[in-house]
């Protein structure tokens, strides 16, 4: 046979690195180069990530332009904006503050004639300030610990760990600790002239039961501002009047609905039905500004098979890939991974006093129902990594929940009659009433609702963008004070390998997301990000 005229069968015999191994190989590579392909098609379907230049080595300079805005704010849940001119409003600070950001929200305030005074938590606790900053040092949680959360976050749960896994909770001085204890209601007591307050990073509901009905009234809402870059990062400046018909436009059909879907690439995936009078219920409780609730209780309502919640992050910190499956009633019926946040939150979960609790309104035994929980609308949050890197003594993660389009979810039950808190006494979780943990946080979402009265359905949340800002009426609001799309524009989203970035969402991600969140961290702070946004300045009517 001539050179040149081999069949294709006889060079396949040759050799099998030359032929049928080569032809394999060929193969195989496509095979690759399709998957790699189809994965990166996958990839841009998510937003991209992003982080705003204007946060990187901020100046002190621009803190009370920032404060000035923050103090007219009077939407989200540290509004303070409520606070007129000729009141004395106080606030609780806190470790880490930084004081020059105390002192421009200060003047800011003082240009609205508003006098603003500190009360620090050292007093509120009763102690000293150097004993106060000596337990805060010993007790600090890092964005590695977020399995202090289940100890820390409500510390009434620390009881149904063993003596040697409370101790290594150590003894954090965050809110949880002041609120639990009922610090601030002798406090309170003895200073008459408080009749206004910030206080917390979040938990308005549970500061103002900590208080008792005698001071309620008194809590403004959260305190927000600690270091510079929770004051820079514009979220004081999205419009409260737009803010507010966000939420409007987003909670409007409730009572109109039927089904809820929830679907996130991490893994979460959940479906709802519900009656006429279920979704009545869930009408008349939506939660408040910048915490709403966009699905239905589980309680109040029935969640189709296969239910799962996965995530990677709680208000604490990260950790390792977690899946809670759920009964139709959400019911935790078993987790898995989690790393130590997982094992821990395991020892709740199968805890018998929270395994066999059976409340007189519950549809099944247990305690660690899947809550209500709430969906941010802010789209200028930022997550704070000075806080997770440097320590914090509550919550360090808090923040990233607070921007547009996150969502978080916790555990426990959600006791709403009078007989459930009088059972709750007889079998020892009296002290737990209000109390929730193990949250995972949701960062790309799919949100859909089907209306009953029309069969159509209608998207809350698309790949973690909330639809809301692409309403006619929202925008044409928005225009009043400047460019939409940066008003509407987020300021910080994070990189998932496998889900906006390229990577095996398993093996870079999934198993340790802290190490990818710090390697992200670094190129952020060095200038090598790929995904930096400009700032911008807001025009239009005052606020």
């Amino acid at each position: 046979m001539e050179r040149g005229s081999i069949s294709v069968n006889s060079w396949l015999k040759r050799s099998p690195f030359c032929g049928w191994g080569m032809l394999a190989f060929f193969l195989v590579v496509f095979g690759v180069s399709c998957a790699r392909q189809k994965e990166a098609q996958q990839e841009v379907t998510y937003p991209k990530p992003r982080y705003p230049k204007y946060l990187v080595n901020a100046t002190k300079e621009g803190l009370l332009e920032a404060a000035r805005p923050a103090v007219r704010q009077s939407a989200g849940r540290c509004p303070l904006g409520l606070m007129q001119s000729g009141q004395t409003v106080y606030v609780l600070l806190q470790w880490g503050q930084d004081l020059q950001v105390w002192e421009a929200v200060k003047q800011a305030w003082a240009e609205r004639g508003v006098t603003a005074r500190e009360m620090w938590m050292w007093d509120a606790m009763g102690m000293s300030k150097e004993e106060y900053e000596k337990k805060v040092q010993e007790g600090l949680m890092h964005g590695d610990e977020a399995w202090k959360e289940l100890g820390n976050f409500e510390p009434t749960y620390r009881q149904f760990f063993s003596e040697e896994i409370r101790k290594e909770f150590k003894e954090p001085l965050g809110d949880g600790y002041i609120r639990s204890h009922r610090l601030l209601v002798p406090y309170l007591d003895k200073h008459p002239e408080i009749q206004y307050f910030y206080a917390g990073q979040g938990g308005g509901g549970f500061w103002r039961t900590s208080i008792g009905e005698k001071h309620a009234k008194k809590f403004m809402g959260n305190w927000i501002y600690i270091r510079s870059l929770d004051l820079l990062s514009k979220a004081a400046e999205f419009p409260p009047d737009v803010w507010n018909l966000v939420d409007e436009k987003i909670l409007e059909p409730v009572s109109f609905v039927s089904e809820v879907t929830f679907e996130d690439p991490q893994g979460t995936n959940l479906h709802w039905t519900l009656t006429p009078e279920e979704a009545s219920f869930w009408s008349k409780r939506t939660g408040g500004s910048n915490h709403i609730f966009i699905y239905p209780s589980p309680l109040h309502s029935t969640l189709s098979g296969g239910a799962v919640i996965r995530a990677t992050a709680n208000h604490t910190g990260h950790y390792p890939q977690m899946s809670a499956y759920l009964t139709k009633h959400g019911n935790i019926e078993r987790l898995e991974g989690g790393g130590k946040n997982g094992d821990l939150f395991r020892m709740l979960v199968e805890h018998p006093t929270l395994k066999n609790a059976k409340f007189p309104g519950s549809p099944e035994p247990g305690y660690w129902f899947m809550r209500q929980d709430g969906f941010a609308t802010n789209p200028k949050f930022v997550r704070s990594m000075p806080a997770l890197v440097e320590g914090e003594p509550w919550t360090g993660n808090l923040v990233e929940r607070n921007r547009a389009g996150v969502q978080h979810l916790a555990f426990s039950y959600d006791i709403e009659e009078p007989q459930d808190q009088e059972y709750a006494k007889t079998v020892g979780l009296g002290n737990m009433i209000w109390g929730h943990t193990a949250h995972m946080h949701v960062y790309f979402p799919t949100v859909r609702w089907k209306l009953r009265d029309t069969g159509e359905w209608i998207t809350i949340a698309d790949k973690g963008s909330v639809k809301a800002f692409d309403n006619p009426e929202v925008r044409a609001l928005g225009a009043r004070y400047g460019d939409p799309d940066l008003i509407f524009r987020y300021e910080w989203i994070p990189s998932i390998p496998g889900v906006n970035v390229a990577g095996d969402y398993q093996q870079d991600f999934a198993s340790d997301p802290w190490n990818w969140i710090l390697k992200e961290w670094e190129k952020i702070k060095t200038g090598s990000y790929e995904y930096y946004v400009e700032g911008y300045s807001l025009k239009g009517p005052p606020m």
